[in-house]
């Protein structure tokens, strides 16, 4: 194929050489250029020279004085009548990410310009494959150490780096003993910023530059040896990311996989000498009849249960007042999603409060609500997690509004009528005056089931079980349709863990309106203790069960009661514990959701019979 095929017009051309190489730079960054044509004038449209981020960053300071004709770049330059291999050949010749394309080498007339992303975009987009089947068969693996900092290194560093040796960026590591990433940082973040400026050109020369972590992409997109090189350059041509790390079963990095790479495996193949490496990327198995779901009545909903028992006939006397909690922390309407999830990682909390601009309550977030709408309702989070999407859209609004003297069986209903995780408690004029949680009702419930079994209240047969393969996107519906907040993992012969509402990672699918195949890259949070310093990870294969799952080993057996597994899921800090037979089958899984259910079951038995009874004194 010819280059002229895949050449685009750039998004910024220059014609002043005498313009200063930071005007170039502020210009390139507010467009999103990374090769700069620089021309002799808009008729004759002469090619002079180029730009590429290697010369943008020879700037070290806001008042530089470098100019354009100081900078300029000439070679290479490339033909438009030139093959995509002969262009990959001349970047990878002069170090370079991109050229300008002109109309031929002696006139030089701007036809546009071609980098390795929108190479790499072109033979995706065109359906050609690889020549090679792995990751493993075409990354770096000699020389990784200079591709690897640390978070306290000095920018100067990788600043020399990019700039002096052509180097795409480095991937920041939590140690040298425990190489796991933690961040990138490329040309394209410092373009982003002037915060690592150290005036390298200015009289003013700043002894102690910036620390890495201070500029670095916090998050990082990783591969590993044998994952399948298709899925991963689809994830760097569509991010624009330079490069990744590929990490082994550690999580610690072992090889560099670069644009130069992946191309280079579309065109030629494995580099010499390497052996192949065969693919194992595990994907989402499919769903089967018996696995298959169905949505329910509310009023079914409530009477699935293993072995029926009857309901109480009177109240337990516990109200409203009695476990209200007076405070939760707020966050505004015209927050956003991001900011959201860091509060309830700050505050360590499930749940937060809603307020609009006059100081209103009008709605509150927990981690279902994000959970379900970034995992079901639509596209979220890019390369960088600055959503725009506002907590309006995420909130639930039908928060149920209570008395004092609401008992808590009628609490539980109007939760699980509501789908609601919070109660608001009203005094007599309709102000707000307490909160009460899910965790609130569960603890109060642990005085009124101290007879009840385990088997009375959870849902019959292995429906509230995922296998470790099965996608997340199944997962979630399954837990949204059955109403219950936790899954039991089971792979056939043994339980594996535990899927937690409480416990899932914040997750965002790059496309969740075009369905499962197209979840490509996903990107994780752990919330476990030492995740602020372990960073976030990215998957590049469809999220699965077993990516977000607790590993759990214990279980109970049906008899049990529920008093026990109250304090299991406190204990363990899980939303369920998984039911299993002596012979240690797969029963179903006890949950929070299905003790509120049992409530909400006395509840409409208490409604039911004082029905019955004031008909009956009528009739007399």
């Amino acid at each position: 194929m010819r280059i002229w095929e895949i050449a685009r017009k750039p998004r910024l051309i220059v014609r002043d050489l005498g313009l200063p190489v930071s005007v170039v730079r502020s210009r390139a960054r507010k467009v999103g250029e990374t090769i700069v044509p620089v021309t002799s004038d808009p008729i004759e449209d002469r090619v002079l020279g180029f730009l590429t981020p290697i010369e943008l960053l020879m700037v070290t300071s806001h008042h530089g004085t470098i100019r354009v004709r100081d900078a300029l770049r000439e070679h290479p330059l490339i033909d438009q009548d030139m093959m995509l291999g002969e262009v990959f050949n001349e970047l990878r010749k002069f170090k370079s990410i991109g050229a300008p394309v002109v109309s031929d080498l002696e006139k030089k007339r701007l036809v546009g310009v071609v980098t390795y992303n929108d190479m790499l975009n072109y033979l995706i987009k065109t359906g050609y494959k690889p020549l090679a089947n792995s990751v493993g068969e075409i990354m770096k693996v000699k020389n990784i150490d200079k591709y690897i900092v640390l978070p306290d290194d000095r920018v100067n560093r990788v600043w020399s780096r990019i700039v002096f040796h052509g180097q795409e960026g480095v991937v920041v590591v939590r140690s040298k003993e425990e190489p796991i990433p933690q961040g990138i940082l490329t040309y394209k973040e410092f373009l982003r910023t002037g915060r690592w400026f150290f005036h390298r050109e200015s009289e003013q020369h700043i002894t102690s530059p910036a620390k890495v972590k201070r500029i670095m992409l916090r998050g990082v997109m990783v591969a590993t040896s044998d994952m399948p090189i298709e899925p991963v350059a689809e994830a760097m041509a569509r991010l624009d990311l330079p490069l990744v790390p590929v990490v082994d079963k550690n999580g610690y990095v072992i090889g560099i996989l670069t644009y130069e790479d992946v191309i280079q495996a579309y065109l030629e193949g494995a580099k010499p000498g390497r052996a192949p490496v065969p693919v194992r990327a595990p994907m989402p198995i499919p769903v089967t009849a018996e696995e298959r779901f169905s949505y329910v009545t509310r009023e079914k909903m409530l009477t699935q249960v293993l072995v029926e028992k009857p309901a109480v006939a009177e109240r337990a006397g516990i109200k409203a007042s009695d476990i209200m909690i007076e405070e939760l922390p707020a966050i505004t309407i015209n927050d956003t999603v991001e900011h959201a999830r860091k509060e309830m990682l700050r505050r360590r909390t499930d749940y937060l409060v809603v307020v609009d601009e006059n100081g209103e309550i009008v709605g509150v977030v927990t981690k279902w609500n994000m959970l379900y709408a970034l995992g079901i309702k639509g596209p979220l989070w890019r390369r960088r997690t600055k959503d725009r999407y506002f907590i309006d859209y995420i909130m639930s609004k039908n928060v149920p509004r209570v008395k004092p003297d609401t008992p808590i069986e009628d609490i539980a209903l109007d939760m699980v009528n509501s789908e609601s995780e919070v109660v608001f408690v009203v005094n007599e004029r309709g102000d707000i005056v307490g909160f009460i949680t899910k965790d609130q009702v569960i603890d109060a419930a642990k005085q009124l089931m101290g007879d009840l079994l385990v088997e009375n209240i959870i849902l019959p047969g292995k429906m509230a079980s995922v296998h470790p393969f099965h996608s997340l996107y199944h997962t979630v519906n399954k837990m949204k349709a059955l109403y219950i907040d936790a899954l039991t993992v089971y792979d056939g012969s043994q339980v594996v863990g535990v899927v937690s509402a409480n416990r899932l990672p914040f997750v965002a699918f790059e496309d969740a309106v075009k369905g499962v195949k197209s979840r490509r890259l996903i990107w994780v949070r752990k919330l476990v203790r030492g995740a602020a310093r372990k960073g976030r990870y990215v998957k590049i294969t469809p999220l699965l069960a077993m990516d977000v799952m607790v590993p759990y080993k214990n279980y109970i057996p049906p008899n049990t009661l529920i008093t026990k597994a109250i304090d299991m899921m406190k204990e363990a800090n899980l939303n369920g514990i998984p039911v299993l037979s002596e012979e240690r089958d797969i029963v179903s899984i006890i949950t929070k959701n299905d003790i509120l259910r049992e409530l909400a079951r006395r509840a409409k038995k208490l409604v039911a019979e004082k029905a019955v009874r004031e008909e009956k004194v009528e009739a007399k």
